[in-house]
């Protein structure tokens, strides 16, 4: 799906999440939580309701004012060569759909916790992170290199083969990471589900950028 049509579909079903839990919703609703889920601030309904909005549009505009800033993707072939230029920019239109998907449903967790619709948010939240890396993983290995999206360190920047493999890498890894954070996220105490949750997140990434320094360096000493 294109990220505009997929900004306009979160804003949509937003719009609809709004009308359905708007009347249970308090006057003071919890509005930000700390590392263990528990509310730190509050704000008006108001303030609540115009979180989504605020989020979906400013990830949009994020993601067209970085487009129009990065160079290597407006310029550069498909790195894998088994992919088209239609196959690349496919895959990272849908990891921008998957973003603005993402920041809808983060908003309908906060409504229904705070509708009280929901008592464990930090086990949904973990779900929410699971199914955005497994998704993440199918498409993030036919990225392009580019400067904002995908895992960009000095050695995947500075090969285009390094850059290729380390995003099969970590195309496994996310999918892997993902399908691990659900029995967790189901398993654990919740106190601990945010932090694991967390550490997981870090090493589905962490992990491809070290690999992608020891492939730039087995490059450069085949040269």
């Amino acid at each position: 799906m294109h990220r505009r049509a997929a900004a306009l579909v979160a804003i949509g079903a937003d719009a609809a999440a709004v009308a359905v839990t708007w009347s249970r919703l308090p006057e003071r609703a919890p509005v930000h939580w700390d590392f263990y889920g528990r509310p730190d601030r509050y704000g008006s309904r108001m303030e609540l309701v115009l979180l989504g909005p605020f989020l979906i549009v400013g990830t949009w505009l994020l993601l067209e004012v970085i487009r129009l800033v990065d160079p290597r993707w407006l310029k550069r072939a498909p790195v894998d060569p088994e992919a088209t230029r239609l196959e690349t920019e496919g895959a990272r239109e849908t990891i921008e759909s998957l973003l603005l998907g993402l920041m809808a449903l983060l908003h309908l967790a906060v409504l229904l916790l705070a509708a009280g619709a929901m008592r464990e948010p930090l086990r949904l939240l973990a779900l929410f992170f699971a199914a955005f890396l497994v998704v993440l993983g199918n498409f993030i290995g036919r990225v392009r290199p580019n400067w904002f999206i995908g895992i960009r360190t000095p050695w995947t920047l500075s090969s285009d083969e390094v850059w290729r493999l380390t995003h099969r890498m970590a195309a496994k890894a996310m999918v892997g990471a993902g399908l691990l954070l659900v029995p967790l996220g189901l398993a654990l105490p919740e106190r601990a589900v945010l932090p694991v949750s967390v550490a997981v997140l870090l090493a589905a990434v962490l992990l491809p950028a070290a690999w992608s320094y020891a492939l730039w360096r087995a490059e450069k000493q085949d040269t």
